[in-house]
């Protein structure tokens, strides 16, 4: 597009996932004229560490800065604020001058879960949770220490790492590092904290922390950066930062918001109980509600909103894009010569070709997909992946449809329990992220959980225009209410009724074998 056509306000978004930053332009009506990526690497560690260096992600991130400059034909003049939104309960701990000390600890990484426990450790005893400490973080934060939370990170670090830790000035979220890179504030909200389980969240728009949960933590209040509220203004662009980026000085910066908030927003999911269902590298069900809620049975809870005054219905799935692409890789490419970061687009439209080719029910082939444990809407660190029911009749078709409708599956698992807690009946969900560009999977996805799935124009773009609108509307040009109609949608896949009976009885068969094989896991996984 010339830069002709693109005059007039944007935002810039910087969205850092697992995978690396997004970069995009939106203007005040949604749109988003350019947008770019950069891959990083998520290193894994024998200890079962998983960490990103933050370093990389400053520089991929300064690349697709000018690259979407570039190409989208928008003067830096009339980017009038940088908005930042992020992956989260990862932990980047920084010195004085906001250099960090060692790699970000990765969502995934595992390696404070004892600490996590010792803490909450006691009788009488429930799932090893003290009880009155239980529900004490349950009434306050939403719930509890958990693995691969970002307090457990910042245990790992006092414990393991001691002199590291002495060093710490401030322990960051994603978003709230960033933002340090280009204002200079070592500055969070009650939004971007809480992994850290530091904030009561009884209340929204909380400026201070819990007393209580600040014990608890046994961390040293002064390491936590200072809240600002939800919708704050954080700052201008620093000097420095703008000529990295090729920005003006001085742009205003807006306090970030973690990506389940964006997402929702993006999706258009403002009113209550509109799902989303985010098919990430993750995947996740974000949309708001008007109260705080947890549900510790399916991992599941209301956590306080990007959006000013709301609640976010929170629940991580923990495995569909990153399944598949790790599906991928073993079923259609050659064997270690990518990385997931690195599988071609070719190879999504070969999947969906080979899964069309079999009917629903996979020849009777059933697929489990937790790689890396299970989170929502049943937490278990040692379940892993499985395909089940194999024969010599099993094609790599029968395969690659058994694991859309796995992933599916999980999403189905989450259905009752989301409306439960909701107090809502869902008549449909919002599609989004990088696994709805698949018709296949869009439409598995529909015939499994049973409902229409309603697909967004742009999938992959929902944290991007989430974080864009958000930024409009902070800095009163856009209202909040009126985002959902800037939201496109390119098509509902309706359930076929055909399928119902057979993915009714597969589902059954899912669920059973999952509670049959999980001793099997456990023995295998435990260590």
């Amino acid at each position: 597009m010339t830069a002709e056509k693109q005059a007039g306000e944007h935002v810039l978004v910087i969205d850092l996932g697992t995978g690396g930053p997004k970069v995009g332009l939106v203007d005040q009506q949604g749109h988003v004229p350019a947008c770019t990526f950069a891959p990083v690497r998520l290193l894994f560690l024998p200890d079962g560490g998983a960490e990103n260096d933050p370093a990389e992600w400053w520089s991929s991130l300064k690349t697709c800065v000018k690259r979407v400059l570039k190409e989208s034909g928008v003067a830096s003049k009339d980017i009038i604020a940088v908005a930042v939104t992020s992956y989260w309960g990862v932990t980047v701990p920084v010195d004085e001058h906001g250099k960090p000390l060692m790699n970000a600890m990765s969502w995934m990484d595992k390696r404070g879960i004892r600490y996590d426990q010792e803490i909450v450790k006691g009788f009488p005893n429930v799932q090893g949770y003290k009880l009155d400490v239980l529900l004490k973080y349950v009434d306050k934060h939403g719930f509890p220490p958990s693995p691969g939370d970002a307090l457990g990170h910042m245990l790992y670090i006092k414990h393991e790492r001691p002199d590291l830790y002495q060093r710490t000035y401030k322990f960051f979220e994603p978003m709230d590092y960033i933002n340090l890179r280009l204002t200079g504030k070592f500055a969070a909200t009650q939004n971007t904290m809480v992994p850290m389980l530091v904030v009561d969240n009884r209340q929204l728009d909380r400026t201070e922390y819990d007393p209580w949960l600040l014990k608890m933590s046994t961390i040293d209040p002064d390491k936590f950066p200072e809240l600002h509220p939800i919708d704050g203004i954080l700052g201008p662009l620093t000097p420095e930062a703008a000529a990295e980026l090729g920005l003006e000085p001085g742009t205003t910066v807006v306090c970030g918001v973690q990506d389940n908030s964006t997402s929702a927003v993006g999706a258009g999911s403002i009113g209550d109980g509109e799902p989303a269902a985010v098919m990430g590298t993750s995947g996740h069900m974000a949309f708001h509600l008007p109260f705080k809620k947890s549900d510790l049975t399916h991992t599941m809870a209301t956590i306080p909103s990007g959006v000013k005054g709301s609640y976010l219905f929170w629940a991580d799935l923990a495995n569909t894009g990153k399944v598949l692409d790790t599906c991928l890789k073993m079923l259609l490419c050659a064997a270690d010569t990518l990385d997931a970061s690195e599988v071609p687009a070719e190879i999504y439209q070969r999947a969906d070709r080979m899964a069309s080719a079999v009917p629903a029910g996979s020849g009777g082939v059933l697929f489990h997909p937790w790689f890396n444990g299970s989170v929502s809407p049943g937490a278990d660190e040692h379940l892993r992946g499985s395909f089940l029911n194999l024969s010599n009749n099993t094609s790599r078709s029968h395969l690659m449809r058994a694991v859309f409708e796995g992933i599916a599956m999980n999403w189905r698992w989450l259905r009752a329990p989301a409306e439960k807690l909701s107090r809502r009946t869902f008549q449909y969900w919002r599609l989004t992220g990088g696994g709805a560009l698949s018709d296949v999977w869009a439409q598995i996805m529909a015939d499994v959980v049973g409902i229409p799935m309603h697909r967004q124009h742009q999938p992959r773009m929902h944290n991007v225009v989430g974080m864009g609108l958000l930024a409009f509307s902070r800095l009163g040009k856009v209202d909040v209410e009126d985002i959902p109609g800037m939201v496109k949608f390119d098509r509902v896949f309706e359930p076929d009724p055909k399928n119902r009976a057979v993915y009714d009885h597969q589902y059954e068969q899912f669920s059973a074998a999952r509670e049959k094989i999980r001793p099997v896991m456990h023995a295998l996984n435990k260590g």
